[in-house]
């Protein structure tokens, strides 16, 4: 039997970096929490005031589940500041508007729960999921940088 010549290749030099990458996602995860948290701030007042930011609106919390993989979803559901339980797509009069919000909140995960979850208050578990309320204004607020 003769033997394989052995296989080699170039060995990068990586000091620090794999510190360094971890250290980039680590922020970048911290920075789509913020913005992803705010997004779903934005929509609800989009959706409720038809994009006129400037308008009156009456939402104060917004409703969110999480799904099996951790990411969260909203439900349409929220609350006015008087506490009345109401429906975005009732408001607006168009159930899509929760479908497009969609495309932006499920990246709020277990990935970046650091940055969103103290903007949250747990309510009830609804068919084995977890169900949050999101504080919008504290998620409006939050620094994007």
């Amino acid at each position: 039997m003769t033997a394989q010549p052995r296989q080699t290749y170039p060995v990068p030099d990586l000091g620090g970096q794999a510190h360094e990458a971890l250290e980039a996602l680590r922020l970048a995860q911290e920075r789509i929490g913020r913005v992803m948290a705010a997004v779903t701030a934005v929509a609800v007042v989009d959706v409720l005031t038809d994009h006129h930011r400037e308008a009156e609106f009456d939402a104060a919390h917004a409703e969110l589940i999480e799904a099996a993989d951790g990411s969260l979803h909203a439900t349409g559901r929220y609350w006015t500041a008087a506490g009345e339980e109401k429906a975005l797509a009732e408001a607006h009069g168009d159930r899509w508007v929760v479908h497009e919000m969609n495309e932006w909140v499920p990246y709020m995960d277990y990935d970046n729960e650091h940055v969103w979850k103290p903007l949250v208050e747990p309510l009830e578990d609804r068919n084995g999921q977890r169900v949050y309320r999101l504080d919008l204004r504290k998620a409006a607020a939050l620094p994007l940088d």
